[in-house]
């Protein structure tokens, strides 16, 4: 029933098993510390201060708990693009507050208020949502509808491209 080749085929699943393990932690980081322990915290926040330094993006958003230093160096040129002075960020953290973050996850980022087509001054005295898991819109946090182009005689005005 156990067979040399049975013993072999077992040899060779664990050793692949083990090496597998070894070298996927680094390509999948800290997504399998997560999936393994499950748990984490959303930490929403007002962004006050943003600064480029070179190839990193320097994130100062305070959140109930305090301030919190947040640096970014993965994907900084698209945080820097996507995050500004004002918006409200949720954070993923293992342990809820850190006062100094090293890539962590952004799980939604939400942008002030329009009024006049001009976005409102941000309020750092405003209270902090408790949080923002899904961040779906409702009501007056919906962003406005655009106005379509002036029209003339019932026309759309033409485009460079048209």
């Amino acid at each position: 029933m156990f067979t040399r080749k049975t013993a072999i085929t077992l040899l060779v699943g664990f050793v692949l098993g083990v090496l597998t393990a070894i070298v996927a932690r680094p390509y999948l980081g800290r997504n399998l510390e997560e999936a393994v322990s499950g748990r984490r915290e959303s930490v929403a926040g007002l962004v006050t201060v943003k600064q480029r330094q070179g190839d990193r993006l320097l994130l100062t958003i305070v959140t109930r708990d305090g301030a919190s230093l947040a640096t970014f160096e993965k994907m900084a040129a698209e945080i820097n693009l996507l995050v500004e002075e004002g918006d409200t960020v949720a954070l993923g953290l293992r342990g809820g507050y850190e006062p100094f973050l090293q890539d962590p996850d952004i799980r939604g980022v939400r942008k002030p208020p329009f009024h006049g087509g001009r976005p409102a001054a941000p309020d750092t005295t405003a209270a902090l949502p408790d949080t923002l898991p899904g961040m779906e819109p409702t009501g007056s946090d919906m962003m406005p509808t655009p106005t379509p182009p002036d029209t003339a005689n019932g026309k759309p005005a033409s485009r460079w491209y048209d």
